[in-house]
């Protein structure tokens, strides 16, 4: 126990001073105070050790966690790369070549419309220099009156020394209002001439406009009992190809006049039926054996036509009849032909119907009588 010293006024102090040690506890204390830091420092030192002894593994953990995430950057990143050249390998595989047949097939269209441009401008071309060449042939010769039903047919005139002068086979020209038919006819002994040559000699290389011809087998002067007029049927519309959209009603009540003139008579015609036959249909007949055999044939067109007509007289009274005749441009190969009679001429009209087979023995007894 330490000593204690009273104070001198006898009483106990209290507080902080209120007993002192001895100075044997003082020096028990100097000893520990020594110790103590020394303790300190042993427990420090093992505190600072096991510190780095911890950390150690942290760092050693943080390097492997450093090197494993590199190395799994860099395995990312290598499969990266080994997957991108993978699709690009693919899409190589894939993906048409710059060049390839899709180019091939583009050029060769290309071309084909080019060319198909440059056909139908030629085409086209061929077509308008054609009609051209037939308006530049009416421009000249022939001028319809504006109002051509209320117009007498003796006004009705056609310069026939300028036709002639560019065609010596010039016989007649054709006029239907309301449609491209207005060209004028010729005639030769060779049916086959005018299919492919136009009114000025010309042959078309692409479009092939012929000359409307009266059939070789007709006589010249229109006075046969049958006369038949062939023309094309042309894409334009143009030659003899109105006649086949006559088959329409409306059409053909439309366009029921015609007029045909020639050197020496002018005639209105009047459509009485529209027929479609095939090509090799025999009405080609420009005479008959008698009376009997033509009314026949007229009422034969009468009951085949395509179109219904109320005010047809009687086949018999039809003792002169015109036909004009076309393709119809289908690929059956058949022929619209249309048919008229005689309404109203002016001129020297007259005609007399000679039987081919009639005019050899006409010929044999004017011999005979000579």
């Amino acid at each position: 126990m330490p000593e204690q010293r009273p104070y001198s006024d006898g009483q106990t102090p209290r507080g902080r001073h209120a007993a002192q040690p001895s100075p044997a506890a003082q020096d028990q204390r100097r000893v520990s105070a020594q110790r103590l830091p020394a303790a300190r420092s042993v427990r420090a030192g093992r505190a600072e050790h096991a510190g780095r002894a911890a950390a150690q593994p942290v760092q050693r953990v943080a390097s492997a966690a450093e090197q494993g995430g590199s190395q799994v950057v860099g395995n990312a990143a290598g499969q990266s790369v080994r997957s991108r050249a993978t699709q690009g390998a693919a899409r190589s595989q894939r993906a048409p070549k710059k060049g390839g047949p899709w180019r091939v097939v583009f050029w060769v269209a290309l071309a084909v419309l080019v060319a198909s441009l440059v056909a139908l401008g030629v085409i086209a071309f061929s077509y308008w220099q054609g009609q051209n060449s037939y308006n530049q042939v009416a421009d000249q010769a022939f001028g319809a009156p504006d109002d051509i039903a209320a117009a007498p047919l003796s006004e009705l005139t056609v310069d026939w020394d300028a036709l002639t002068a560019i065609n010596p086979d010039t016989v007649g020209w054709i006029y239907v209002p309301g449609t491209p038919i207005n060209y004028p006819i010729v005639h030769t002994t060779d049916d086959e001439k005018y299919l492919t040559h136009d009114f000025q000699g010309s042959e078309g290389w692409i479009a092939t406009f012929g000359a409307i011809f009266l059939a070789a087998a007709n006589a010249p002067d229109f006075t046969d009992a049958n006369n038949i007029m062939y023309g094309h049927h042309l894409n334009d519309g143009s030659m003899f190809a109105a006649i086949a959209g006559f088959d329409d009603q409306v059409q053909f009540d439309a366009h029921r006049t015609v007029y045909l003139l020639t050197p020496k008579a002018t005639y209105r015609l009047r459509t009485f039926a529209l027929v479609h036959v095939a090509a090799n249909d025999p009405l080609a007949q420009t005479s008959f054996a008698d009376a009997a055999e033509q009314t026949a044939y007229v009422q034969d067109k009468i009951d085949r036509s395509v179109v219904q007509v109320s005010d047809v007289p009687a086949a018999s009274e039809l003792t002169r009849t015109f036909a004009l005749a076309t393709c119809d441009n289908l690929p059956s190969d058949g022929r619209y032909v249309l048919y008229a009679s005689i309404e109203e001429s002016s001129g020297d009209a007259s005609g007399t119907t000679v039987n081919p087979l009639d005019a050899d023995a006409i010929d044999a007894a004017a011999k005979e009588a000579a």
